[in-house]
């Protein structure tokens, strides 16, 4: 129980950061950073124990990160210029992995 207390409480403070984030910055740059952040941070604790990772790696990381604002991103932006959404596509995930693989180094 404590830990589904704890998944909810840590998943709605990343739901904040990212709505903050999406107050800051710009869609499809706050996007970009969010994934990008989040991947890095997830990379970070991906070896720690399960209740530990649960809690944080998906309930706080999977609520910050953002994959339906990146596909909605995608399509806006590729009605106006799909050369632009098929780059910005390809920089969230080369920048997605090379952030994860960051994290998991210096973990």
């Amino acid at each position: 129980m404590i830990t589904a207390a704890a998944f909810v409480a840590v998943a709605a403070a990343g739901a904040w950061a990212r709505w903050s984030l999406s107050l800051a910055l710009p869609r499809p740059l706050g996007t970009l950073l969010a994934n990008v952040v989040g991947a890095f941070l997830l990379g970070l604790v991906a070896a720690w124990s399960p209740p530990a990772l649960t809690v944080v790696g998906v309930g706080g990381l999977g609520a910050f990160t953002t994959f339906s604002t990146l596909a909605d991103d995608v399509v806006v932006s590729a009605e106006a210029d799909p050369v632009g959404a098929v780059a910005y596509v390809v920089v969230t995930l080369v920048g997605g992995i090379g952030a994860a693989a960051a994290g998991l180094a210096l973990a």
